[in-house]
Parts: structure tokens; C-alpha cells; sequence
């Protein structure tokens, strides 16, 4: 049975959460932001710039989504590496010298996933610079290296967003790809604070391989990275602001305490007593919460 819906006690919606995913090629386990657009209470706007996966996209879309062909970055030219999995392409070349020590994984093979199969000249876009972008709310990035180039290139729309979940690195298997450290220290700059890595996932080193080629056996290689705005700050957030946070962490991640902490605040600002209502209701329905501290993607 889900969990209960925070729509059901906050003091009417807020305004419409706006969800940016950049880097949207249909995933097999499904949008992370399913329950906030089952609400009615969002909408997304994502960019893929590979054909035949934003014509899946589009082709599936509902009228809560919109999709469009910008390679976002840093608004130069670039070299678009067609990788034979598109989930591997990137604006940065996949380093065999790096991925081939690794079993599951290949950037050599003509079979392997991270093989270069093409190369196409393209121009980016900063996410700033999007004609079609109003808002965002909460920002999704998986660009397999370039997100740095995306967080740059939307400074702006950083500075209303409540949450962001990005894909990063820590070790590079893309050549000159900046890795979690330096994305972790622009985001800190910018005022969010790392809240968790989910999916974590890694490769043993050759020629030690399971079963199951993509099970980690003990090098961390990739996850995805929560950040919020920073939690002691709350206070300076609009109310608004606020209520998304709340409604993002709670439907998205399950993250109560933290919404908790943002509903605290709101409370403060508005002279309300959401906080109180939402702990008991927490607590009523703790058997339906899937509560991960940490975890390992699930790749089977």
C-alpha cells in the first residue's frame, strides 16, 4: 500500500511544481517524479536530443509533459559521441583506458555499451537560455559527464529550484569529465547541500564479474545526487519555495524528516501548525514508507 499523499495536508496546492529533466531518455524503472505528476500538481518539460528517443518520449508523453531537442550545456559547440547504447552518449568521450579495466562495461568491444559508433558537431543551449523554460522547480540531470556544464549554464533557474538530482562520477570515465567533488562544490556554492546519493552503483574490477555482469562487488563508480536547498537557511525561503520542497522530498524520496524540517519552517513564517499534523501522520502510516538511507541500484 503508498504511502499517504502530503497533498492531502497542505493548506491547498502550491502553485503548479514546475519539473525540468534534462537528459530524458525513457528509463525502464520508470520517472523518479511519478507520484508528483500522478497528483495533478506538475508538469515537465525535458530535453533529449537523440531522435529516436525523444520520439519515444513524445510519442508516450501525456499533456503534463513537453519535450524538446536541445543538447543543453554551456551554450558552445560541442562533439555529440554516439555511443552503440544511447544511455552512454555524451558531449564527452568515453575513456576506454578507464572502462575496460572494469567487468560489465566496454568502450572497446563493438558490442560494448560505451563503444563510439558516430560523432556529430552540435551547438548547446544553456538552460538559461531555453525559450520554452518558465520555471523550474525541481531539476533532474543525466548527461553522462557534462552536468557541470548544465549547472552552469542555468544559474538562473538554480536560484528558484528547490531540488536537484543529478547523475555524477567518481572516477572518470569520460575524458576530462568533472566529477562529483567539483559538482559537490559548485552546488554548495550556490546554496544546497547534498542531501543523499541514491542508486549507487559500481563494477568489480577484471576479471573478477558475477552472475549478474552489472552487480558491484566494491568500487564505487557512479550514483545519483540529491541536493536541496540548504536546511539551515529554511527560513529564508518564500513560502512558496518552502511548500515545494516539502511536496517534492515526501512524494519523491520519501525524505520526511527533511520535509518535516521544511514544514517547520513554513509554520514559523506563516504562523501555521502544518508540522504537528504531518509527524502524526508520518508515524500513523510508518509501515508504508520505504525509508533508503543509502542504496545499490537494482539492476536486475
Amino acid at each position: 500500500m503508498p504511502y499517504f499523499s502530503i497533498f492531502e495536508l497542505l493548506p491547498g496546492p502550491p502553485s503548479e511544481i514546475s519539473i525540468v529533466d534534462v537528459g530524458a531518455m525513457p528509463d525502464s524503472g520508470g520517472d523518479r517524479y511519478e507520484r508528483l505528476l500522478a497528483s495533478g500538481r506538475a508538469r515537465v518539460i525535458g530535453f533529449e536530443p537523440q531522435a529516436d528517443q525523444l520520439e519515444r518520449l513524445r510519442r508516450e508523453a501525456g499533456d503534463a509533459r513537453a519535450y524538446f531537442p536541445y543538447f543543453l550545456g554551456d551554450g558552445k559547440p560541442g562533439t555529440f559521441h554516439r555511443c552503440r547504447y544511447p544511455g552512454c552518449s555524451s558531449l564527452f568521450r568515453p575513456d576506454p583506458g578507464v572502462i575496460d579495466r572494469f567487468s560489465g562495461i566496454d568502450a572497446s568491444l563493438p558490442e560494448g555499451n560505451f563503444t563510439v559508433i558516430g560523432t556529430e558537431q552540435v551547438e548547446t543551449t544553456r538552460l538559461d537560455d531555453v525559450p520554452e523554460l518558465e520555471g523550474c522547480d525541481f531539476l533532474l540531470v543525466d548527461t553522462q559527464g557534462s552536468e557541470l556544464d548544465v549547472l552552469r549554464g542555468g544559474v538562473r533557474a538554480l536560484e528558484r529550484t528547490a531540488v536537484v538530482e543529478m547523475e555524477v562520477e567518481f572516477v572518470p570515465l569520460y575524458e576530462g569529465q568533472p566529477l562529483f567533488a567539483e559538482i559537490d562544490l559548485f552546488m554548495r556554492e550556490r546554496g544546497f547541500l547534498l542531501h543523499k546519493l541514491i542508486d549507487i552503483s559500481g563494477r568489480p574490477f577484471r576479471p573478477f564479474a558475477d552472475s549478474n555482469p552489472a552487480m558491484p562487488m566494491s568500487q564505487l563508480l557512479w550514483a545519483d545526487a540529491v541536493y536541496v536547498k540548504d536546511f539551515t537557511r529554511f527560513g529564508d525561503l518564500d513560502s512558496s519555495l518552502l511548500l515545494k520542497v516539502v511536496a517534492i522530498l515526501h512524494e519523491t524520496y520519501a525524505s520526511v524528516d527533511l520535509a518535516g524540517a521544511a514544514l517547520r519552517a513554513y509554520d514559523t513564517r506563516e504562523g501555521a501548525s502544518l508540522w504537528e499534523s504531518y509527524i502524526e501522520r508520518v508515524v500513523a502510516d510508518m509501515k508504508n514508507f520505504n525509508f533508503q538511507f543509502i542504496n545499490v541500484k537494482n539492476w536486475i
